[in-house]
């Protein structure tokens, strides 16, 4: 499989994850299956589609992990040609891009910034990996730590407009904050460290760093926004 079969199949897969998502939610609401104002459509639609590709490409970058890591390094051994790492990297390359349509059609421009960011350190990765240098374990521990959480974050917001319980959807949120923080402000930072404390320090490598760092400060303000939002929401709803 080469790189433009690749690329384009990962854009036809995503392409019909986005329309069965709207399918999806046209069905649900159109059957008043779920009871929620026509406003929530797109916020419904958006966490179907989220969910799935998190769910797809962080069980990918799981399977395709082929080195372990210490304190300090991963084998700096170059990797052998894995195409499904490289069809990770590509899938998540689409969804990013698909996405990123949608957020300049909206105006999310937090969202935009993040996406065109993730976008340059993607096609990085994927021009590595077919120059057969030594970026797929470092990208796909990046990839699942990025995404193997969303489905959590949906949940949170589900549960809250479906009106569970506010200690059902608090108990959802705090567990997302955990493995938010745990995976994306603790465990991200170290693989990047090692990143460049292994790899040749190139211009072309260097110029990620500022990427690195705009995700990792999105992430950071994204935890005090949920932090915020999850005692808000405690004070309003708990019985004192």
């Amino acid at each position: 499989m080469n790189l433009t079969t690749c690329i384009m199949g990962s854009f036809y897969i995503m392409m019909s994850i986005f329309r069965f998502s709207h399918y999806t939610t046209d069905y649900l609401f159109s059957n008043n299956i779920i009871e929620l104002p026509p406003s929530k459509f797109d916020k419904i639609n958006e966490c179907i589609y989220s969910s799935l590709n998190g769910m797809l490409v962080s069980t990918m970058a799981a399977f395709s992990i082929t080195q372990q890591s210490s304190l300090l390094e991963y084998s700096i051994q170059k990797e052998p040609d894995n195409k499904l790492q490289q069809f990770t990297a590509s899938l998540c390359l689409s969804y990013f891009t698909l996405d990123l349509l949608k957020c300049i059609l909206e105006q999310k421009y937090l969202f935009i910034i993040h996406h065109l960011a993730s976008i340059a350190l993607l096609i990085k990765t994927i021009y590595s990996m077919c120059n057969n240098e030594n970026q797929g374990t470092y990208a796909m521990y990046l990839i699942f730590l990025l995404e193997s959480n969303t489905i959590l974050l949906n949940l949170g917001f589900l549960l809250k407009e479906f009106k569970f319980h506010y200690s059902i959807t608090c108990t959802s949120w705090i567990i997302h904050l955990f493995f938010f923080i745990l995976f994306r402000i603790v465990t991200i930072p170290r693989i990047i460290f090692i990143y460049y404390y292994n790899e040749e320090w190139n211009t072309i490598n260097l110029m990620q760093i500022p990427l690195f760092i705009l995700i990792l400060s999105g992430s950071v303000y994204w935890a005090y926004r949920q932090t915020i939002g999850i005692h808000k929401y405690l004070k309003e709803n708990s019985v004192i």
